[in-house]
């Protein structure tokens, strides 16, 4: 396994432990996240979302090991870094944990697509 599937493994690994942690430890998941659920209704949709929606999509990506699956995966946490980016600005959000949140998801995101980056700097330089 090369590095680049390391790096993306490590990636969809820490997704899957967060989705873990969603689906079998809502309250922290929802301290984590800085969210109150509103009765059984917010704790299944911390359930499903923050648990169900990312063991799942980190499941299929560590069991497929496909360059495209981890792209996926990569764009989608560079897209919550994206969201986060725009509450900076629009909602003046300069506390630290959005910034730290801002970084962990960069961070994330660019190890899933440590695979798609490798596989784009081998064509451009073959």
């Amino acid at each position: 396994m090369t590095l680049a599937f390391q790096l993306g493994n490590f990636g969809a690994l820490i997704t899957f432990g967060l989705g873990l942690m969603g689906l079998f430890m809502p309250g922290v998941a929802a301290r984590f996240t800085s969210i109150t659920p509103v009765g059984s209704m917010g704790v299944s949709e911390i359930r499903a979302t923050y648990g169900g929606l990312f063991t799942a999509m980190a499941g299929v990506v560590l069991l497929a090991q496909d360059r495209l699956l981890f792209g996926l995966l990569g764009t989608a946490w560079i897209g919550a870094a994206a969201g986060r980016l725009v509450s900076y600005w629009w909602d003046r959000n300069h506390q630290l944990k959005n910034v730290g949140a801002i970084l962990f998801e960069l961070a994330i995101g660019y190890l899933c697509l440590a695979p798609v980056i490798a596989s784009w700097w081998r064509n451009l330089f073959a």
